[in-house]
């Protein structure tokens, strides 16, 4: 084997090894960003059930109630979004890979894969336009209480960022692996 062939064999398994690094730590982060999510959902609950005690049975209600669980709100939908990909769970047409056969379903994940991709970059483009503009302008709310609006703007980044990432794993692994390898995975065996 010459060593230009033995360089090019090296350097696949090189690059195929960073990318499972990759993958893996994309995947790692959207675990947590799906817990993340779930204690967002769990605080606004609790705050949610707080204004209602403080405003129906003690007649002291708040304003910065409001405003927090839409904060908390929009972090756990955009932190979600990835962690829901990393599991396929968005909405698809699951009847079509009873009837299509395993290299066209794989050219349909990959092509709606790239369709994603390409509007949630341009979303997450946006969204990071919105929060540098939002922390250099020093954007606060209306409300009495005045949060920064830099704050949604982040978690909105983060969370269409880590769906970027997600898509682009999802991209790389579909082109990477063999086709007998996703053959074998539809069959199931």
């Amino acid at each position: 084997m010459s060593p230009r062939a033995t360089w090019g064999f090296y350097g696949t398994l090189i690059m195929l090894k960073l990318w499972g690094l990759f993958t893996t730590g994309v995947q790692r982060l959207n675990v947590l960003l799906g817990y993340a999510a779930a204690l967002m959902i769990v605080t606004s609950s609790v705050a949610i059930s707080y204004e209602v005690v403080a405003r129906y049975v003690f007649l002291n209600p708040h304003d910065w109630n409001l405003e927090l669980n839409i904060f908390l709100l929009i972090g756990s939908t955009f932190f979600a979004a990835a962690h829901t990909q990393l599991k396929r769970g968005h909405v698809g047409i699951e009847v079509l890979d009873q009837f299509m056969p395993a290299r066209w379903n794989r050219w349909r994940y990959l092509l709606s894969d790239v369709l994603s991709l390409s509007f949630s970059i341009l979303i997450a483009f946006y969204v990071w336009q919105y929060f540098h503009e939002a922390w250099t302008g020093d954007w606060v709310t209306d409300s009495t209480w005045g949060p920064k609006e830099w704050i949604p703007y982040a978690l909105m980044g983060v969370g269409m960022t880590a769906l970027c990432l997600q898509l682009l794993v999802q991209i790389g692994d579909d082109l990477l692996r063999p086709q007998a390898v996703v053959e074998h995975e539809v069959a199931g065996e």
